[in-house]
């Protein structure tokens, strides 16, 4: 349910299906983070292809907003606009980085954890259009890096990424 590092086996895990609990107890005794939601398989997996949505969506909202932004030159205006109506969530600090850092990052993988994501939500009878519009959005950063010739590198800053993108 979140990146293996740093927490390695404290990173959250779900189980569901009928020996779920049974699996969990072994795993628990191995320093596993287990949590059996559910005796029904499915449940755990929905848990996680659900919250990919919001995770990966914010990561692509934030990339698309923040280079728009910037070919503006509004990004500090637009970033303290984000703070103030989401202080806690970091937006004065590393919080763009970290979320464009991720797609630039892991981009062509995430697109196609949303691809899958996107069967999970039409398996729901649902339109996966946010899903779809994600897996795009995701892709499109990678390819546009390889077009260019542009590694991910740490230190990771959004605006070196954008600007080079951008070619300025």
């Amino acid at each position: 349910m979140a990146p293996v590092p740093p927490q390695r086996l404290a990173t959250p895990l779900l189980l569901g299906g009928t020996d779920a609990a049974a699996l969990a107890e072994t795993l628990g005794e191995l320093g596993f983070n287990v949590k059996v939601v559910a005796e029904e398989v499915g449940v755990a997996s929905a848990i996680k292809m659900c919250r990919s949505v919001m995770i990966k969506g914010l990561e692509a909202l934030t990339t698309e907003c923040l280079s728009a932004a910037r070919h503006y030159g509004a990004e500090e205006r637009v970033l303290t606009s984000l703070h103030a109506s989401f202080p806690h969530m970091g937006w004065d600090a590393r919080q763009p980085h970290y979320l464009i850092s991720r797609v630039a990052e892991h981009g062509r993988r995430r697109s196609e954890e949303m691809e899958g994501v996107a069967k999970t939500v039409a398996d729901a009878g649902l339109e996966p259009r946010m899903s779809l519009a994600i897996s795009a959005a995701q892709r499109d950063l990678v390819e546009r890096m390889a077009d260019l010739d542009i590694p991910y590198a740490e230190p990771f800053d959004w605006r070196v990424l954008v600007d080079r993108l951008a070619k300025r």
